[in-house]
């Protein structure tokens, strides 16, 4: 971008919501980016720009992504659900770990943001599951109050071992080690927790 880091997170961030709500193509974000710095980005900065944002929320936290791997095991059914713009998105389908989950839901197919109500009215309905049956973990303090207004029980994620702890509070240890006969259609909905930059 030809700017310092401190300057380009700080022209990263205002516009971002809508990008992620998909209100904005990927060039309209990163050219409005660059006009914070009176100037424009061509087709190959912002192509490489792309490509630098997808690869910096693909690191992946090995004790996450192994939470994941007993949550499935166990049996519980997994869900994402992501504040993230296109580009992004199908990056992120595309990684081995998305395999774990049944739904991928992002703002940018739902044209809302987490803590939107309509973020979670949609995904309560891909899923197929009333409110007291989903379980959302998040890092952000307004995403978790704002699926808690909805119904949808709520752990704010501070790291794996936690979340461990708090879902064994409430699904119970076995729900975590052992698989689990349900008539029901419970879920466990994550957010983009896996990414070391979450």
């Amino acid at each position: 971008a030809g700017v310092s880091v401190a300057e380009l997170w700080d022209a990263y961030w205002p516009a971002r919501p809508a990008y992620d709500a998909g209100d904005l193509t990927s060039m309209t974000y990163w050219q409005g980016v660059a006009g914070q710095f009176g100037r424009t980005f061509s087709e190959a900065q912002v192509a490489e720009l792309i490509r630098l944002d997808i690869a910096s929320w693909a690191h992946l936290c090995e004790d996450t992504v192994q939470l994941i791997r007993d949550l499935q095991a166990a049996g519980q059914r997994l869900a994402l659900l992501s504040n993230m713009p296109a580009d992004v998105a199908r990056s992120i389908a595309a990684l081995p770990v998305a395999r774990h989950f049944e739904h991928l839901l992002f703002s940018c197919d739902f044209r809302a943001l987490k803590p939107d109500p309509g973020c979670y009215a949609r995904a309560l309905s891909r899923l197929g599951a009333p409110a007291a049956e989903v379980i959302f973990i998040d890092d952000r303090t307004e995403n978790v109050i704002g699926a808690e207004r909805m119904g949808i029980r709520a752990i704010h994620f501070t790291g794996s071992r936690e979340a461990r702890a708090d879902l064994a509070g409430m699904i119970g240890v076995h729900g975590l080690l052992f698989p689990v006969v349900t008539t029901r259609s419970s879920w466990v909905l994550a957010e983009k927790k896996l990414s070391v930059r979450s």
